[in-house]
């Protein structure tokens, strides 16, 4: 794995689900305060193309954002950097019929978001792809192989892949 993302491996990285892009700016924030996978997204593309998204991108709008990303087709065109999105199999309502409801800037039916999740291909492929992301399983950021997270409930349905618009 390459060294941009090597560095996440580290147990000082603490999984904490509400520590988003607005608390942890930088990998030092992310140490002191703990990570979420939206935050580790964020870090990781500024860390492999030295681009800084909006800190407001947070799982609903950075999933759905169109300025920053384009949608990959394939799994199999997929390359490292690009940002991989899961959710639950079976949601409450489904991802075309969400209506993202804000009050004060802030996304208050968040927990009606099927998309969960999300993880950073490493480029590494082996027998399967592995991809870099922070879980409450393990509590920290970890490698998994692409079919380890159909077992968990969370991340049970990949929803989609995207591409940063100006990575290499």
């Amino acid at each position: 794995m390459i060294s941009q993302l090597e560095r996440y491996l580290d147990a000082a990285y603490v999984y904490r689900f509400s520590h988003s892009p607005n608390i942890v700016q930088d990998r030092e924030d992310a140490r002191r305060y703990g990570i979420n996978c939206i935050s580790l997204a964020h870090l990781a593309l500024k860390d492999l193309f030295n681009y800084r998204l909006p800190p407001g991108l947070m799982c609903s709008e950075l999933y759905a954002d169109r300025e920053h990303f384009r949608q990959v087709e394939r799994l199999e065109d997929m390359q490292r950097g690009d940002l991989v999105w899961f959710g639950a199999a079976d949601p409450k309502i489904e991802l075309a019929e969400f209506v993202p409801q804000y009050e004060d800037g802030q996304l208050v039916n968040w927990t009606d978001f099927p998309v969960k999740h999300v993880a950073i291909d490493t480029g590494e492929r082996g027998d399967d792809y592995q991809l870099l992301h922070s879980t409450y399983v393990e509590g920290t950021n970890v490698v998994w192989p692409l079919a380890e997270f159909e077992n968990y409930k969370r991340y049970k349905k990949l929803y989609g892949i995207t591409r940063l618009k100006n990575a290499a």
